[in-house]
């Protein structure tokens, strides 16, 4: 089979590729869907307390992978350093309902404070018990609520309750085991930021009072505007938790990376990928078992980019001026930070490869200008789920030429009455405006100070407002020489 067929089974595999759900902390993912770049290493780390990442970046994939025995397997092979193989992992809150004997809910979190008065802290000392049963002697209440319950039981008596504490710490210490109890989805602990920002304050100061246990490790992985909010740390020596947080961010070599692991274990792709990688690189793979690239493969840009050009050409054009293709895609799926999404990536190429058809490409620029196009889709529709107000914030700019001055945009803001309908909507449904409105009076500045926050608007050299490409396009803004907005 020639190169030109190869490189066509290729583009239709890449067609055909179905890209993994959202993940839920309490759902791990399979382990074929697993790849684990070198700088995630540390946001799997028991002894970095704190994750911190945007949507769609990993954060509920990881937590999810640590908890499962298989995946958490898996991934300590991958990150031997970690000794995660040492390591019994629960869930400390996830967002969503869970089995007997799991976390407390938001809702019963909700009792608990308002109907039975507890302190939100001592919440969370129980749940960091109730991860501790295997290591303890005495029997523990099995419901959280109640005057029988286990928050009540903490609350009773903090001396006992750090004895025991301070005990299950010295047994893992002597059977040289760890335990990691995983926080994640801190933004569903309640309906308004008063409440998230309680509860969320108190797991960190719950954390910082563990950095002096040895075997007891709590796992947070938050937002980056929760991380970002000042009155979430303003609790005594929250910098020493807060100094090693870890940013959840992924590389370009790293999305590479990804796509080339996809490609050499896929189905529809392995064969013909391993083939071209055995004739062009001389690298080969057992035929049966999970292929893992080399490091040269996953982080070596050089020869990430011979095989990109191999797979869509060199150019977007027929010569450098409208851009190299591997830098290109990159480029066009950042956000204001310079980062993206592993989600928007992929979905990208996918279609990409599905509006491809020059001859000897796998992918060709046309086709990757809708994939951008389609990325730019899911990136806004990712972004509503975690922002709900970001929908009443871009509808209005649609057609809005950018770079443009701020005034521009506050003109349509203020013609549509978009800070009424997001505080509406934020008073109705129960979603969380943006964290600015609770600390600004100039509610316009505010909105476009959340939209920078979050990478949805870039303030350029000479002052101008600029929207990246994978929001600006579905949000159907228009740029001069930029791809179209989608219909």
């Amino acid at each position: 089979m020639t190169l030109h067929q190869d490189l066509i089974k290729i583009r239709d595999g890449l067609a055909a590729f179905q890209p993994a759900p959202a993940h839920q902390a309490n759902t791990p993912p399979r382990i074929n869907e697993i790849y684990a770049p070198a700088g995630h290493e540390a946001a799997l780390d028991p002894d970095r307390p704190v994750v911190v990442g945007g949507r769609g970046v990993g954060k509920s994939f990881w937590a999810g992978s640590l908890l499962d025995g298989d995946t958490r397997k898996f991934i300590s092979s991958q990150y031997p350093r970690l000794k995660l193989s040492e390591c019994d992992v629960f869930l400390g809150f996830g967002g969503v309902d869970t089995i007997d004997g799991g976390p407390p809910s938001a809702e019963v979190l909700s009792d608990l404070i308002t109907k039975d008065r507890f302190k939100p802290e001592i919440i969370w000392r129980a749940v960091v018990l109730h991860c501790l049963r295997a290591h303890i002697d005495i029997k523990l209440p099995t419901l959280w609520r109640g005057k029988k319950g286990l928050v009540n039981w903490a609350n009773e008596d903090s001396e006992r309750l750090q004895l025991i504490l301070r005990s299950a710490d010295q047994r893992l210490v002597e059977k040289k085991r760890k335990v990691v109890i995983v926080f994640d989805a801190l933004d569903r602990l309640g309906d308004d930021w008063v409440r998230i920002r309680d509860l969320s304050k108190a797991i960190m100061r719950v954390a910082l009072a563990l950095r002096s246990y040895r075997a007891i490790k709590p796992k947070i992985f938050i937002r980056i505007d929760q991380a970002e909010d000042p009155s979430l740390i303003d609790f005594p020596d929250a910098s020493k938790l807060m100094g090693g947080r870890v940013d959840l961010v992924w590389e370009r070599f790293d999305l590479y990376g990804l796509l080339f692991s996809h490609l050499v274990n896929e189905e529809n792709t392995k064969k013909p990928f391993r083939k071209l990688l055995k004739a062009k690189f001389d690298l080969s793979f057992p035929p049966s078992k999970q292929a893992i690239l080399p490091s040269e493969f996953t982080a070596n840009e050089a020869i990430q980019i011979r095989i990109f050009d191999i797979l869509a050409g060199e150019f977007m054009g027929s010569n450098p001026r409208r851009g190299k293709t591997y830098s290109w895609v990159h480029n066009h799926l950042s956000d204001a930070f310079g980062r993206v999404s592993p989600r928007s990536f992929l979905e990208a190429l996918r279609t990409a490869a599905n509006n491809s058809s020059q001859p000897g490409r796998a992918i060709d620029p046309k086709g990757l200008q809708a994939g951008l196009q389609s990325a730019s889709s899911l990136r806004v529709d990712q972004l509503r789920e975690e922002f709900h107000w970001i929908r009443n914030a871009l509808e209005p700019l649609a057609d809005l030429r950018v770079p443009c001055i701020d005034q521009a945009l506050f003109d349509r803001w203020q013609e549509a009455k978009t800070i009424e309908a997001i505080k509406k909507a934020a008073k109705g449904t129960g979603y969380l405006a943006p964290v600015e409105f609770d600390n600004d009076d100039n509610l316009l500045v505010s909105l476009l100070d959340a939209m920078k926050r979050i990478g949805v608007a870039e303030r350029r050299t000479d002052g101008r407002i600029n929207v990246p490409d994978i929001y600006r396009v579905a949000a159907k803004l228009l740029k001069r020489g930029g791809v179209k907005p989608t219909n």
